[in-house]
């Protein structure tokens, strides 16, 4: 009603009414340039409630897009240098994969690469092979009828990996005396001549491994350990 009355009197007195100014600003973008005085008189009233410029409303806008642009680019450098650092690890992975000898050498190399050059907090092996006898410390090699391997046989078959939040009882049997620090966790499937298991990774951070995240790297690292422990039975 009060808008109504306004428009009413706009008319009478021969004023543009608002929704005329605002036509003729969006016809003339350039008019604050050439009134540009205005700026500092005109008032927009502030979400705190005090009156601020048109001037300093409009760069107090300038500065969140900018810090919302500088978060977004800062975001895309991380996930290049990222991206670079994976790319380092798979090529020095391969290179010292092809040195490896022995099923031993090549877990050996894995948990290096894993643990000490990109900083894995907690790396644990749970294979099956036909050559080696299940050791006493109840993972690395364990028996075929291993009750964890048994567990997650349909995610081995399928060679399917695997990231995100587990039970706390999967969490228990795949890091063992560990388990109580890990806060996320990955689980790569091992499945080649001979050798048939996982390969657990578990971090502190519940952020760093999740069920949506990308596993080009992970599938990238299964292919070189898988085509190491294959030219291993082979030789």
């Amino acid at each position: 009603m009060t808008n109504q009355m306004n428009n009413q009197a706009e008319k009478e007195t021969g004023l543009p009414d608002e929704q005329q100014v605002v036509d003729y600003l969006m016809e003339n973008p350039d008019f604050f340039l050439q009134n540009s005085l205005l700026l500092n008189d005109l008032e927009i009233p502030h979400e705190a409630g005090a009156a601020v410029s048109l001037v300093e409303r409009q760069v107090s806008v300038l500065r969140e897009r900018n810090k919302h642009f500088e978060e977004k680019l800062r975001e895309m450098v991380d996930a290049v240098h990222d991206n670079q650092r994976l790319h380092v690890s798979l090529h020095r992975l391969a290179v010292n994969l092809f040195d490896a000898d022995s099923l031993d050498d090549i877990l050996g190399v894995v948990d290096d690469e894993l643990r000490h050059k990109l900083g894995t907090d907690f790396v644990y092996f749970r294979l099956h092979s036909d050559d080696i006898v299940a050791s006493n410390d109840e993972h690395t090699y364990v028996e075929k009828d291993d009750a964890v391997l048994q567990a997650f046989s349909i995610l081995i078959e399928k060679n399917r990996i695997q990231c995100g939040h587990f039970t706390q009882e999967q969490v228990i049997q795949l890091f063992m005396d560990d388990a109580n620090e890990v806060a996320s966790a990955a689980l790569i499937p091992v499945s080649n001549e001979g050798v048939y298991g996982l390969i657990a990774l578990g971090s502190k951070d519940e952020q760093r491994y999740h069920a949506g995240m990308g596993t080009d790297f992970l599938s990238s690292l299964a292919d070189l350990i898988g085509a190491a422990m294959q030219r291993v039975s082979a030789s």
